[in-house]
């Protein structure tokens, strides 16, 4: 009998030994696979988003991007990284949770640091224009430092071709990052008068051109016309202005190339 009873022990503890196996093996969660939608700007090097040693997706460098990375998630949630592609450096991390299947993530890089906290302005009057300016670029006759945004109203008549300037306001010392947000009323023109905000850009603190000394300026108008127009915009709306200059090899060109990349980050 206490054979018997020690037998029915033995299996009664194998069986409930068994039982919580089993209930471990069913708390471990099953594998899942996340959609994540990367968008935004990069101003450097390409970057590559990966899982361990694994490349799930390419960030062009000089670009704006918008690119899909599926992620395997075997825990609660997993970790990407984004390095850069020419020196394998970790820049930044990201945590990917098992739901939503489909996530997004608004990246902008600026060459040193990456933030995924980029918005886009909304302005408080449904009449105005909203915008935000950027100076970026690879001219290797640009100074390096911070710039000044001064900001102005050109009046031109279409008949007498007289043009005035009009001073409505200047940002300081921008480094290499968006300036503060602006807001204005917006521009109308006829058939006799052309008005249009412009912007020139400075080497912060000074009316000088932000070049190093042996630029070639030939191409460069008179400084008063040597700006960029702030133009595409319609009442209600608000942009992320990328302003960078035209050039060739060390020659500057007469104007600016303007491009709003707000797109991807709203």
């Amino acid at each position: 009998m206490k054979r018997i009873c020690r037998s029915f022990i033995y299996m009664f503890t194998i069986a409930s030994f068994l039982t919580a196996c089993n209930k471990k093996e069913l708390a471990i969660p099953p594998v899942s696979v996340v959609k994540m939608m990367l968008q935004g700007y990069n101003a450097d090097d390409t970057l590559e988003v990966v899982k361990g040693n694994e490349v799930l997706t390419i960030l062009k460098a000089n670009s704006t991007f918008q690119s899909i990375a599926l992620v395997v998630i075997r825990n609660d949630k997993e970790q990407i990284g984004l390095r850069k592609k020419r020196t394998k450096e970790i820049i930044s991390t990201i945590d990917v949770n098992r739901t939503p299947f489909e996530q997004k993530k608004k990246i902008f890089f600026d060459g040193k640091t990456i933030t995924d906290k980029m918005e886009v302005t909304p302005v408080t009057n449904p009449e105005n224009i909203g915008f935000r300016l950027w100076f970026t670029t690879d001219f290797p006759y640009f100074y390096g430092g911070p710039v000044d945004f001064a900001i102005s109203k050109l009046t031109y008549d279409n008949i007498t071709y007289d043009f005035s300037f009009t001073p409505v306001k200047t940002i300081k010392n921008v480094g290499n990052t968006f300036s503060e947000f602006i807001e204005l009323p917006p521009l109308t023109s006829t058939e006799q008068e052309t008005s249009l905000y412009i912007v020139r850009i400075f080497k912060a603190g000074t009316t000088e051109l932000p070049y190093k000394e042996g630029v070639d300026l030939s191409a460069v108008p008179e400084p008063q016309f040597y700006y960029c127009p702030i133009d595409g915009l319609k009442a209600g709306q608000s942009a992320l202005f990328k302003v960078s200059p035209y050039y060739s090899e060390k020659q500057l060109g007469e104007s600016f190339a303007l491009e709003d990349i707000a797109y991807f980050f709203r």
